[in-house]
């Protein structure tokens, strides 16, 4: 074998070499194949998304519309007290202030409600808005969800003429209900009362209301699980707290109203009895179609004050006996607190067109529930027969205004004789105890105190008043006892 030819095998052995190396070095690595895996199990919890959703037209940029969503419970759980959300932002909610419930979903249910809006009318040249849902929620076992959606809706663009004039825009169809006024058939609502609220409805739109309904405590417009509205009302979703419907439901149906049309409505109405004093709203809503087939939903509110008035009654704590003309008698009054909370009262005044009284204005001040404050009053009737006493008393109100509780009471005075030559009192020598023919109001006499004035002060001791003796005019010398034989002897009244 020759060098030339050993050269010659190394070198094709090495050729082999390079070309089976490559060929081995891209075989295929095989590659492990992975088992299938089970996927997550099912949420154990109420999920609430939103189905589909509606408009009632392609609005445009500050034009009204409404939407109908329909939300599923998707998950494995009921979800209850469903609070939406309509952030205001490219589209305004309107109506409700973009805040609406639903009371429960169970497992797969569907629900739907309309809300309306009005596009932001800045959005000059935007084919597009967008409005975001906000969605509490909880479950039965009290666990809390909350979750946020965002919908887009198509807009309408106008079109813009370089040259075209602007043609004057027609006024929208639309009727408008106002409660323009209302009042009450009783005047103080309190805790308890039942009273007839009258309103009068007023149709402030260019076009007619038809079917429409009264909803108090406030009322939505059914529709169907796909969004949909349908004739009836919901009603039940009020706040019925502080104010109850009475002999009908809450549900009132008005009729059609035209525009500038007003009508009459009254609907009785119940004050629940553990309402506090304060002014409380009530909500109405007014439901109708309008003349193109929508169904529309105004919602309106009115406030009304409610009183706690004190439940008093004035009378005697004892039989005041006869009471006889033109002499002095005993009243002994009582003002009793027959309510369930305690009041504060202010002056307490007795008064008598046919009688002279003392001591007849005291200050009640505080009485607790089921006390009662006394009076004694002395009173001196002009003439016999029927007597009425008015009573009258002071305090100021929940809404801190003064107001007055008057009662009267009728008394019977008996014939009462005068005294002779009097007005009711003696007179004769040394006996005359009155100025001019009347008795001195202070029951000073002016001169030394008589048995009569001892008498009138024995009275007056009694009652309580004052009874010390009332003599301004100075004597002439020290006091001297008169002798018994020289005494004058009082005239005896039969």
């Amino acid at each position: 074998m020759t060098k030339k030819f050993l050269i010659q095998l190394l070198f094709v052995c090495a050729l082999l070499i390079l070309t089976v190396s490559p060929v081995a070095a891209q075989a295929p690595t095989p590659t492990a194949t992975l088992a299938p895996t089970e996927g997550p199990p099912a949420s154990d919890r109420p999920v609430v998304m939103i189905d589909s959703y509606a408009l009632s037209t392609t609005p445009a940029r500050g034009e009204d519309f409404s939407m109908s969503i329909l939300f599923l419970n998707s998950g494995r759980r009921p979800s209850y007290n469903l609070f939406i959300e309509f952030v205001s932002g490219e589209l305004i909610p309107r109506g409700n202030g973009g805040m609406q419930t639903i009371y429960q979903l169970i497992m797969g249910e569907k629900k739907g409600l309309s809300q309306g809006f009005t596009v932001n009318a800045d959005l000059w040249d935007a084919r597009l808005a967008t409005v975001v849902i906000n969605l509490e929620y909880s479950d039965d076992l009290g666990n809390s969800y909350a979750d946020s959606f965002a919908i887009a809706i198509d807009l309408k663009v106008p079109t813009y003429a370089a040259v075209l004039p602007t043609p004057t825009p027609t006024p929208i169809s639309q009727p408008q209900l106002v409660i323009d006024s209302f009042d009450s058939d009783v005047e103080i609502l309190q805790p308890g009362t039942a009273f007839e609220l009258s309103m009068l409805i007023t149709n402030l739109g260019n076009s007619g209301a038809h079917s429409a309904a009264m909803v108090l405590g406030g009322g939505s417009v059914e529709v169907n699980p796909e969004g949909t509205p349908q004739p009836g009302i919901s009603g039940g979703g009020g706040e019925f707290t502080i104010f109850a419907p009475l002999e009908s439901s809450n549900v009132k149906f008005v009729g059609d109203i035209g525009p500038g049309e007003t009508i009459s409505v009254s609907q009785k109405i119940i004050v629940n009895v553990s309402t506090a004093p304060g002014a409380y709203s009530l909500k109405y809503s007014f439901i109708y179609t309008t003349e193109s087939g929508e169904r529309i939903e105004d919602n309106q509110v009115i406030t009304l004050l409610i009183y706690r008035m004190p439940m008093l009654e004035v009378g005697f704590y004892q039989d005041p006996g006869q009471l006889l003309a033109f002499q002095p008698n005993n009243l002994p009054l009582q003002v009793m607190n027959l309510g369930k909370q305690g009041v504060v009262l202010g002056n307490m005044t007795v008064s008598s067109e046919k009688a002279s009284l003392e001591n007849n204005t005291a200050l009640v001040g505080p009485i607790e529930a089921g006390f009662y404050f006394t009076l004694d009053s002395m009173i001196i009737p002009n003439e016999p027969g029927p007597l009425d006493l008015k009573v009258s008393i002071n305090y100021t109100d929940d809404f801190n205004q003064p107001r007055v509780y008057e009662t009267v009471l009728t008394l019977d005075v008996m014939e009462g004789e005068p005294f002779p030559g009097g007005e009711g009192l003696p007179q004769g020598d040394g006996m005359d105890m009155t100025i001019n023919g009347e008795l001195p109001s202070d029951g000073n006499f002016g001169g030394e105190e008589t048995f009569w004035q001892k008498i009138i002060r024995f009275f007056r001791g009694l009652l309580g008043l004052d009874s010390s003796v009332q003599n301004n005019l100075p004597q002439s010398g020290p006091y001297e006892e008169m002798p018994p034989d020289e005494m004058i002897q009082p005239v005896v009244v039969p």
